[in-house]
């Protein structure tokens, strides 16, 4: 934006502030990901709130949009939210080896999840490539089916590296280099959607509705995987309605009704 007011007409990819930006942000995945072979992904995923509060503030502060209070109100409810997971959320978490991932990835669970999954995203595909549909809610549904295989795969190898730097060593079994390929691959197509969003829409809609979506997704994904529902510390039922709190938070900043 810097460039574009002064007429210069180098890439932005030249400018050192660019590179350091992506650098900061590189570090802050590394870390997000590194955290995912010591905690349980209904624990790390609702954490990503603060993404979102730093969010508002970098678009009113660089980008000049206006703050409003619903926003406000809407960043504390996504808070409480947050807080509410957080606290009732499994605070142990299994070792992650090979075997265990593999036995995870054939369970009749995660095959039904699995199977569902690809059948909605191939109809929200269709709308959105075929039928030419726009909406957020769309491009957001398919950013979050790809998120959950994402938090899956980083989960698994996140934790496989965690237990070969234990001493036993996870990197020679072939689902771990499945389970990365899966990884890059979700990520790559998030991005490009996520992009293609922040295009057609302002951040304060994008951003918070991703959040919503893709902390749903991860818990989901991460109990059907994990198969650790039964470690939560409060009945299933109650722990569904908390990310409740955190959507009513959400819908706050965005102009669209989710």
């Amino acid at each position: 934006m810097r460039q574009s007011q002064l007429g210069d007409s180098r890439p932005y990819y030249t400018s050192v502030l660019w590179w350091s930006g992506v650098v900061l942000m590189g570090l802050g995945e590394l870390g997000n990901f590194a955290a995912y072979g010591f905690a349980p992904a209904s624990l790390i995923a609702p954490l990503g709130c603060v993404s979102v509060i730093a969010s508002a503030v970098i678009s009113v502060v660089f980008l000049k949009e206006t703050l409003r209070a619903s926003d406000v109100v809407g960043g504390a409810l996504a808070v409480v939210g947050t807080y509410l997971l957080v606290t009732f959320a499994p605070h142990t978490s299994t070792h992650i080896t090979a075997h265990l991932v593999q036995r995870y990835a054939v369970s009749w669970q995660f095959l039904i999840y699995l199977f569902l999954e690809v059948v909605v995203f191939s109809i929200l595909l269709y709308l959105y490539k075929r039928r030419n549909i726009k909406h957020i809610t769309i491009v957001m549904l398919l950013v979050a089916l790809l998120a959950s295989l994402t938090v899956i795969s980083v989960k698994a190898v996140s934790g496989m590296i965690t237990e070969s730097i234990k001493g036993d060593l996870q990197l020679t079994y072939p689902i771990f280099y499945v389970m990365v390929v899966v990884m890059v691959a979700s990520c790559a197509f998030q991005i490009k959607f996520l992009n293609q969003a922040m295009k057609m829409f302002d951040a304060t809609e994008v951003v918070p509705i991703n959040f919503v979506f893709f902390t749903a997704s991860a818990i989901t994904a991460g109990m059907l995987f994990n198969q650790n529902s039964a470690n939560w510390p409060v009945p299933l039922p109650q722990v569904r309605c908390l990310p409740r709190t955190q959507l009513i938070g959400q819908c706050h900043y965005c102009r669209y009704v989710v």
